[in-house]
């Protein structure tokens, strides 16, 4: 487990401070993810995804849990010193090469599809919120978002 949080807790935290847009929530999220993790470790197929795909997956969506929890809940905004120091890895090169292919690939798309993309996977909103945000038919959404997905995985893969 130890080398495991090593490797990925920091594109973990990354990807939960995207979402979460606070340190703190981000952090507790991170921990979360890697709680439940030893927890659910069996359920793991290594014929459906890497261990990282299977890492990600697993904070995703606890950061659409929290999000949701906010949403439903609104809680009072507290102001954070930005000096506080937190012990986060840094990044590896690795993980900046995955955030440069990842960029790139989004970069690709076409900008409605994009947003359409980030709006769910980083704002954690759901089909029928994107829809009522936009005002997109919700098979349309669907649809975009399924036709974005494919040309992202197309421009990932080598």
């Amino acid at each position: 487990m130890r080398e495991l949080y090593d490797d990925l807790s920091g594109v973990t935290y990354r990807v939960c401070l995207r979402m979460l847009g606070t340190p703190e929530d981000a952090e507790e999220a991170l921990q979360d993810t890697f709680v439940r993790l030893a927890d659910r470790a069996d359920v793991y197929e290594p014929s459906r995804g890497t261990v990282k795909t299977f890492v990600l997956t697993i904070a995703h969506h606890l950061c659409l849990e929290r999000l949701r929890t906010r949403r439903a809940r609104p809680q009072r905004q507290q102001e954070w010193e930005d000096d506080r120091a937190f012990d986060v890895p840094a990044p590896t090169a690795r993980d900046s090469l995955d955030e440069a292919l990842v960029q790139s690939a989004l970069a690709g798309l076409p900008d409605t599809d994009r947003a359409l993309l980030e709006a769910m996977f980083f704002g954690g909103y759901t089909h029928a919120e994107i829809t009522t945000r936009t005002g997109l038919p919700l098979g349309t959404v669907k649809s975009r978002l399924r036709r974005a997905l494919l040309k992202l995985r197309e421009r990932m893969l080598p």
